[in-house]
């Protein structure tokens, strides 16, 4: 997943307020957290949220791309990171703070694998531990992707996102096509294909109980990239 999408990623991501997302989890830390020392960044993606919180924390992050851990390698050398599927990922050592932001959760496309990557996580969580993520809502596709397409055009990238729900499957099908301007002047053709799920608020907090979690907060949040609800959970 995102070998192409990588190679535009940050330059897609360019107006992401990464400082209101490292507030968010700090914010959640100081409500929830014990004094925590290390956090694990599941699905750190180029570790922008990672590099920030890193000055004050032991930091690890682990994604399932490899392409994108290599990007986050090249702009932060004091942290530990690895390649693995947040559904079965192993750890040598527990975290006091497992994150998981940018809707990384809504890419698992089943209960049964959002039930997996709880467990993962539980099995690597010390002991009153916190999990800190996000997903988004139904009503962000919708306004996204109103007529099926959505167009992101820039000076250095062109973006083309075309989408199609499936009423059957209960799935999200996104085809992205990113023309990037290179030094030549020409524009690259990048492709990528993907797929989400839109978990319900009660499905989460359902399968967050039944790995043993306790729901210790949910909350909305309209500002900060489109609808998004954001959990705390509690080992």
């Amino acid at each position: 997943m995102y070998k192409n999408f990588s190679k535009v990623y940050d330059l897609m991501m360019e107006y992401s307020n990464y400082e209101e997302w490292e507030d968010i989890v700090e914010d959640k830390i100081r409500v929830y957290g014990n004094d925590p020392e290390t956090i694990l960044d599941l699905g750190c993606g180029t570790g922008e949220v990672l590099m920030r919180l890193a000055p004050r924390y032991k930091m690890t992050g682990v994604d399932l791309s490899e392409e994108m851990v290599k990007i986050a390698k090249s702009k932060i050398d004091t942290v530990r990171f690895s390649v693995q599927d947040m559904r079965n990922f192993k750890l040598e050592e527990k975290n006091d703070i497992t994150i998981s932001l940018f809707d990384t959760i809504n890419h698992l496309v089943s209960i049964e694998g959002l039930r997996e990557t709880f467990q993962s996580v539980w099995n690597n969580l010390n002991k009153g531990g916190l999990y800190i993520f996000d997903i988004v809502a139904r009503e962000l596709m919708e306004e996204m992707f109103q007529g099926g397409n959505f167009i992101d055009g820039r000076e250095e990238i062109f973006i083309i996102w075309e989408h199609e729900y499936d009423d059957e499957l209960e799935l999200d099908y996104v085809d992205t096509t990113f023309f990037h301007k290179e030094e030549s002047g020409l524009y690259k053709k990048i492709t990528e294909k993907y797929i989400k799920k839109i978990f319900t608020v009660e499905e989460v907090i359902r399968t967050a109980k039944e790995v043993g979690f306790k729901v210790l907060e949910v909350s909305e949040n309209k500002n900060l990239a489109g609808e998004r609800i954001f959990f705390t959970l509690g080992k």
